[in-house]
């Protein structure tokens, strides 16, 4: 095997938690033979070069307060796994679950508040909410989101008023909402 080393300049990332590593032929084009599509990695060494007078700030994490209002008509709570991606000017936070343990979530006419750590995502642009339509009552109408910046205190609203229920509406199990400003 060979070894490549690349090397780049970026603002302190604080811990890494995941990287995303891919490749494509040298001609940006897909490729039909075999022996151009596989590709082992054994490792990935990152190390951290110090720098003289560096006025990069640190990216801090920062908690998102999360708001998710279930809407009141009849069976409008859901027994599906719900989860979302919350977007921004800096990137987005990836795909997660809202959960807790032993409780009973996102029942008719209810609020569930949940916490997650990111990187500080900047102005917040759409979020995108969705189930897995398991359980016996997958269906669920969702009123609204609302995510609170711990740091800046800053609050954004997306309202929905949608279902998100294979059997009503569109069929959808996910809603990209925007801001309402």
């Amino acid at each position: 095997g060979s070894t490549d080393t690349f090397q780049f300049s970026s603002k302190n990332l604080g811990d890494i938690a995941a990287i995303c590593v891919g490749h494509c032929p040298k001609d940006g084009k897909k490729s039909s033979a075999k022996a151009d599509v596989y590709w082992h990695v054994k490792e990935i060494i990152i190390t951290e070069m110090e720098l003289c007078n560096n006025k990069a700030r640190s990216l801090v994490p920062v908690k998102y307060e999360t708001i998710v209002v279930t809407g009141f008509e009849k069976g409008a709570g859901t027994d599906a796994n719900v989860f979302i991606t919350i977007f921004g000017l800096n990137g987005d936070s990836g795909k997660r679950a809202l959960k807790q343990k032993f409780r009973n979530l996102f029942e008719r006419g209810k609020t569930n508040r949940f916490y997650l750590e990111t990187l500080d995502m900047g102005e917040l642009k759409k979020v995108r909410i969705e189930h897995d339509n398991s359980g016996l009552a997958p269906g669920w109408l969702v009123e609204r989101v609302e995510i609170t910046n711990s740091a800046t205190g800053v609050t954004t609203i997306f309202p929905c008023g949608k279902w998100l229920d294979e059997n009503r509406g569109d069929g959808l199990t996910w809603r990209e909402l925007f801001p309402r400003y």
